[in-house]
């Protein structure tokens, strides 16, 4: 005689046909738990069961960013890529012991853009526009010398790397869109914009004669000690690579800020502005490229421009760059696979350079205690120092998960009486993030409300300004 299975019943059951190497799907699961043990079971509530005992992902929700595995990125010995689920996404996992200071791995930047203090400081050639160092402090610095860019290079070697990766599409000496782009960069110092740019170009520049770098496992790498070498990178490749980063839409992540109805009818049109002189810049196949634009229209398929130049590609890849950016502002391959920990155990640190200056664009892992293989690497995307609340808003806000329940975080909640966001605030803000922008009218009442100088600095600078 068939009966009605409870929840815990069709978990314990379920878990080896899921667990395995080759997964059962579920209507091959639903057949073989009601042979198995005569249920009455729909593949409705088999689904459900699933999914909220998190041995099947549910449907995506567009405040969740989406990262993946890249089998492509060579890894540094003593560490591996794991994805545990589509919530926490991927993350690193330790397969050797670590001592207390020991490096894990030494990295570059694979998209770095320079902090928005210093970018006038790069166009007039004070500090090189592919590593960001002081120009001065080395005798081998070159000049661009393409009609008005001023920018400068710390050696050939940074000059080279530069054209290829990003310098040849955005040197405003020859291309007046790109001078339009770094402009308006200027005027609002905004750090992700410039960050997206620079994606934009290491893509585009797979069509020009002279490639961006790969760093597949047989050609190239960005962790040092790894074998390197100049083959070019593909479109295919330099795509795949970006598409693994952790994204959400710009829009979504904006909304979570208790701030965002204040800014959102003035910020809304400066978006739209950059996403047009992002495009104007870097698109080959916009009518106002000049002549001897690096990239001919035929070099790359149209359709994939197309979608890598459009309104909803633009907000996945501005919300891409704010949520992996680490703190001096580069994207790391390898890096970008740490996940938040209030009590990491891991650090990130720059050590100094010429000068003494530490370099933005190479970063140094170290073990902040001891590891045993088998444990998660994690880093703090926030100040640990600061109380549970607080760090549990902020990487509600600005990182998208949430609440944190490592256990630093579980055992100091205990006692406090705040509320921290849940689904049902990501729903509210997906809402408002997907609502029609508001009209002039409304957008000059918005202008005229009280806005803090304490909740505009905070917004700037939670918001990737």
């Amino acid at each position: 005689m068939s009966c009605a299975p409870t929840e815990d019943q069709v978990v314990e059951a379920a878990r080896p046909y899921i667990e395995r190497t080759e997964p059962l799907g579920l209507a091959k699961l639903l057949t073989t738990l009601q042979a198995e043990h005569q249920w009455t079971l729909s593949e409705k509530r088999l689904k459900k069961i699933l999914i909220a005992s998190g041995l099947r992902d549910g449907p995506r929700k567009p405040w969740i960013p989406v990262s993946s595995l890249d089998d492509t990125v060579p890894m540094p010995p003593g560490v591996e890529p794991r994805y545990f689920d589509h919530v926490k996404g991927r993350g690193l996992v330790a397969t050797k012991t670590y001592a207390e200071g020991q490096s894990i791995f030494v990295e570059d930047a694979y998209v770095a853009a320079p902090p928005p203090s210093q970018l006038s400081n790069m166009l007039q050639g004070q500090i090189c526009t592919n590593c960001f160092l002081p120009t001065s402090g080395t005798s081998l610095s070159v000049a661009c010398g393409a009609g008005s860019c001023g920018a400068r290079f710390c050696h050939r070697m940074c000059q080279s790397k530069a054209m290829a990766h990003h310098h040849a599409l955005l040197c405003p000496g020859t291309n007046p869109g790109a001078k339009a782009l770094l402009t308006f960069m200027q005027q609002y110092q905004w750090h992700s914009i410039h960050t997206v740019a620079r994606m934009l170009a290491r893509t585009v520049l797979t069509g020009a004669t002279v490639k961006p770098s790969s760093i597949s496992p047989t050609t190239g790498a960005t962790v040092h000690g790894l074998p390197s070498h100049d083959a070019p990178a593909t479109w295919t490749e330099t795509v795949h690579h970006l598409d693994s980063f952790a994204t959400v839409s710009e829009l979504e992540r904006r909304a979570r800020n208790p701030g965002w109805e204040l800014e959102r009818a003035g910020f809304l049109p400066a978006l739209q502005r950059a996403h047009v002189l992002m495009a104007d810049a870097l698109d080959p196949t916009r009518p106002s490229r000049p002549r001897r634009f690096p990239v001919p229209a035929t070099a790359l398929p149209a359709k994939e421009l197309e979608r890598l130049f459009s309104w909803d590609m633009f907000l996945q890849l501005l919300g891409r760059a704010n949520i992996n950016m680490e703190s001096h502002g580069g994207m790391y391959l390898v890096h970008s696979h740490l996940n938040h920990d209030c009590t990491p155990n891991v650090s990130i640190r720059h050590m100094p350079g010429r000068n003494g200056v530490r370099p933005a664009t190479r970063i140094t892992a170290q073990a902040l205690r001891s590891i045993a293989p088998g444990d998660e690497l994690a880093i703090s995307y926030v100040d640990p120092s600061l109380p549970v609340d607080r760090r549990r808003l902020l990487l509600w806000r600005d990182y998208c998960f949430g609440p944190c329940m490592c256990q630093r975080c579980v055992d100091e909640s205990a006692s406090s009486t705040e509320s921290v966001p849940t689904d049902v605030d990501a729903e509210k803000a997906s809402k408002l993030a997907r609502a029609p922008m508001p009209s002039t009218t409304k957008s000059a009442d918005t202008q005229d409300k009280p806005d803090p100088v304490s909740l505009e600095q905070e917004l700037r600078t939670s918001l990737g300004f």
